[in-house]
This record gives structure tokens, sequence and C-alpha cells, in this order.
């Protein structure tokens, strides 16, 4: 045997030693890149499989979710070391599932397939949330979030204006809905759209205005941000409009506030550019929108006055009607759509699948009791206001939390109007967003270690 193949036999012996001892003893930092990364996969493609709603894509999603709580559970077990934190913000949500258990044992429910089906959803869910605290463990992580989310809703915008000006009634230019007329970016229906791009627009704005990226990127942050926020001008959802527009007012009366303590002349070129930058998007998105978007905004004087919004309002009061008759447990959850046919006061061929008010949606299936758990719920995620609004600046975790929470009030208004919440994608979404609002990497841990 030659001296050149037993040094390549020596070589291939090394590698394979150092690939065995690799894999044995992983590098715990590797791990968690590695969850963290497939956390946020999951989390984008519910978005982009047209917001999760359709059969294959919820399977996928509930499948990919499961595959990645195992994942974590894994690779804890595989570095001999489990560490689980633990939030507030997961007492109300276990016990929201428990009133969903009470309906199915009790049979309270008025269609316990529908309710087994929630059940399994809102499983998905927080699985995505317990998942989402693990990961999120340090300023890097959260830098990390802030950055991506930001860099996925600026492509999704630009993705959606491009597609709403060359195919406009087609997704991905080459599906064509059978159903929904509203079609914009990934979603059948514009004003779901609208609803995730309300959860992600506080992103570039609060970071650029935090001062945690170079000078020179701050301009960026601020027209991507005002991109993102012109393209729901584009969808036409006139409850988006109004979401978004409450969103920048906040944000305008925050960012004004903090770089008053600043230095005057830098504070008020950092203004001027905040506002020549928004304006110059958005003047172009309006111009590119045409009559089409200024008639969807210029009927906001009578939203009442279609039979659009006359319908919602006569959903509305059957709505009423259906939790008077069960106003403490509610129906069932997701039974709503199996439910409302014996209530509804108008005649129409079109199957009506939800309230258009997420609010009325949580009384009729959940009751009181579910109500009350959801404004605790948003409580919880909104406890750390007080010290966001002073300390937002001050580091990535602060600065993410609090473009996180201000996204979710954009939400919280449309729901008004809307049933974002009902999107898979988007109540996956608004849940996490509610996490990194209420969450910082210093929360409790609970560690479990083979000492073997």
């Amino acid at each position: 045997m030659s001296y050149s193949v037993k040094q390549q036999m020596k070589r291939s012996r090394r590698k394979a030693s150092t690939f065995w001892d690799r894999l044995a003893n992983p590098d715990p930092h590797r791990v968690d890149n590695s969850v963290f990364w497939c956390w946020l996969c999951v989390l984008a493609f519910g978005v982009l499989s047209f917001g999760a709603v359709e059969p294959w894509a919820l399977a996928t999603f509930k499948v990919g979710t499961a595959v990645l709580s195992v994942l974590w559970v894994v690779s804890g077990m595989y570095r001999r070391l489990l560490s689980v934190s633990l939030v507030p913000l997961f007492i109300p949500a276990v016990l929201f599932l428990a009133l969903i258990g009470e309906q199915l044992v009790t049979g309270r429910t008025a269609y316990r397939f529908a309710t087994e089906n929630s059940m399994f959803l809102y499983l998905t869910y927080g699985a995505l949330v317990f998942v989402g605290v693990q990961v999120l463990n340090s300023d890097r992580r959260f830098r990390d979030f802030g950055l991506v989310a930001a860099a996925f809703g600026i492509g999704l915008a630009v993705l959606a204006i491009l597609q709403n000006l060359t195919s406009p009634r087609e997704i991905y230019w080459s599906i064509y809905p059978e159903f929904g007329n509203g079609v914009f970016g990934p979603y059948v229906n514009h004003s779901h759209y609208a609803g995730l791009m309300e959860m992600l627009i506080p992103l570039p704005f609060v970071i650029g205005a935090a001062r945690l990226l170079p000078r020179s990127w701050r301009p960026i942050c601020f027209g991507a941000g005002a991109v993102m926020a012109g393209s729901v001008f584009l969808s036409g959802s006139r409850g988006g409009i109004i979401a978004v527009v409450v969103q920048l007012c906040l944000l305008y009366f925050f960012l004004r506030g903090r770089f008053q303590h600043r230095d005057h002349s830098a504070s008020k070129r950092r203004l001027s550019l905040t506002i020549a930058s928004s304006m110059a998007a958005l003047a172009l998105i309006l111009w590119l929108g045409g009559q089409e978007m200024i008639g969807r905004i210029s009927s906001m004087k009578d939203p009442y006055g279609s039979s659009v919004g006359a319908t919602r309002i006569l959903i509305a009061r059957d709505c009423l009607h259906m939790f008077a008759q069960k106003p403490m447990l509610g129906w069932g959850a997701g039974v709503f759509v199996a439910v409302y046919p014996a209530f509804r006061s108008f005649s129409t061929d079109l199957v009506v699948n939800a309230t258009h008010n997420d609010y009325l949606q949580l009384l009729v299936e959940y009751g009181i009791a579910g109500a009350v758990l959801a404004v605790i719920f948003i409580a919880i995620a909104y406890r750390r206001v007080g010290h966001l609004a002073k300390h937002w600046s001050d580091s990535w975790p602060q600065a993410v939390s609090y473009a996180a929470l201000l996204g979710t009030v954009g939400i919280l208004v449309h729901s008004l109007t809307d049933f974002n919440l009902q999107i898979p994608a988007n109540a996956a979404i608004f849940y996490v967003m509610c996490m990194v609002a209420s969450h910082s990497p210093d929360e409790t841990k609970v560690e479990a270690a083979d000492e073997s």
C-alpha cells in the first residue's frame, strides 16, 4: 500500500471520528439555532400557504408544529439538559384550552367535530408560543426575530404590490381562487393580508428609530415601513386602513416623544427624514393604486350604505341573539358556521362562515367565560407597556417587544370589523406577537438535567 493511500485512510478515519464526536456531543448553541430557524420557517409557511386555510396547508401547518415541538424536546434531552421557560401568558391560555375541554366533556358544544378541530388548532397555537418562549432566550435571538420578521414583511409587501399591479385576480400569478374577489398577496381576502401587515408594520419603524442599527440603515427601515403601510392602503381593506392609521398615529406620538429628549437639531432631521421617506412611499403607492383604492377609502364615509355593510349589521344582531341563549359558556368552539343558519334573519345563497367581528364570535362560541379569559390574556400581554414605552430603545428585546405590542394594537382594532383571528396563520402570528410583547430573556426557568 502506497504512502499516499495510507494518509488518505488516516484522514478519512479522523473525519469519521470527528463526525461521530459532534453527533454524540452537539454544540448546544447550534442545536438551539436550528430549532429557532425551524420555528420561523413554520410561521412563514402558514402565511405563504394562503394563510393556512386550505385543508392541506392547515394539516401541514399542524404537523410542522408537532415536529418542531418534538425536535425541541429531543434536542434538549440529547444535550442532557432540558430548560423550560415559564411565562404568565400560559395561565389564561391553559384555562382557555380547559374551557374547550369542558365543552367537549360535558357535551355543551353544538357540534363536537368542529370543537375537537378547534382544540387541536389551539394546541398548535400553544405549541408555537411555547417553543417561541424557549428559543427567544437572548438579545441576539430577539434581534434575529425582529430583523427576519421585518424583512419578511417588506418582501411580502413588495410581492403583493407587484402581484396586484400585474395580475390582481391571481395568487402568485398562477392560482385563481374559486371564491373571493379581494385577492391580495398570498391571501384570498385583502382584509386578511391587511391583518398580517398590521402586526409587522411597527417593526421596521421601531428598529430604525431605536438606533440599534447603523445610521445609514434608518432611512431604509422607515421606507420599508412606509411601503408596508402603503400596501395596506393599496389592498383596499377599509378596516385595515383604519387600523394602520391608528398604528401610524401611535408610532408618530411615541417616536416624537422619544426624539424630544435628544438634541433638537438631530431630532428635527430624523423626524423630517421619517416624514419625507414615508410620504414618498405612500404617494407612490397611492399613485399606483388608482381610482379603485380611492373609491374604497371614500366609501368609509358611509360604510354601512352598501349591501355588505348592511349584511354585517344583520349578522351582528343575529349573533347577539345567539349569545343571549347561551351566555356563560357559549355554543362551542368552532361551531358558528354550523349553528348560525338557525338564527339567520336574512336570505342569502352564501355560507356565512364568520361574524366579521372577532369579539362577537368569541362571545358566541365561548360565552362570558371565554371573553374573561381573553381579557386576562390581553392584559398580561400588555403588562409591560409602561416599561417598554420608557425603555423601548435601550436594547433589542425591548425594541422588538415594543414593536410586537404596537402590532397587536392594529389587529385588535381591525377585529371590530373582520375575522382575522379565525385565519390560522394570522392567529398564530398574533399569539406569537403577544408572547414577544410580554416576554423577556430573563423569565423564570425550570431545568431538568441528566447527571449521569
